[in-house]
């Protein structure tokens, strides 16, 4: 290792020891997503950070949040000058979701669910299905109700 390699590693060393790094890896000990926020472990230093924000701004306006699974994995970056963190990949994700004024598109373990206001996809879609299943047809073909079924069955699996 040349000099300046060796200077730069021993500089870098005494930064660390000052202030807070720059990236923090971390375990995911629990999550509030009311406000947006986590508590990370370091493994090598056992120390806990907490506040973690989940999405850049908390100012309770649209955003897009990764929520991740706790006992994951965190990759959290410093918001620049402060102590404050922002995580920003995970290992194992709980939930993701993307607000864009009114409209929610949210995806977790348990589906999707796509909202604007107080309408849902989910509705919209089994809503036509269960009407679409009360239809009897006097002359020619009745709906495939076999298929309406499996529809509605593949509805509520897919959509929240």
């Amino acid at each position: 290792m040349t000099i300046e390699e060796q200077l730069r590693e021993a500089l870098l060393k005494m930064a660390a020891k000052v202030g807070p790094t720059v990236t923090l890896l971390a375990k995911v000990l629990s999550i509030d997503e009311t406000e947006s926020t986590c508590v990370l472990q370091d493994d090598d230093t056992e120390i806990v950070y907490h506040n973690v924000r989940l999405r850049p701004v908390l100012d309770g306006n649209a955003s897009q949040m990764l929520v991740p699974k706790e006992g994951t994995w965190a990759l959290a970056v410093r918001i620049e000058d402060t102590e404050q963190y922002m995580l920003i990949a995970c290992g194992e994700t709980a939930k993701l979701i993307s607000k864009i004024g009114t409209t929610t598109l949210q995806q977790s373990a348990g589906g999707f669910e796509i909202k604007k206001g107080n309408d849902s996809l989910k509705e919209v879609i089994v809503n036509m299905i269960e009407a679409v299943q009360q239809i009897v047809v006097l002359q020619g073909n009745n709906p495939d109700y076999a298929k309406l079924s499996t529809a509605l069955t593949k509805t509520n699996n897919l959509l929240q």
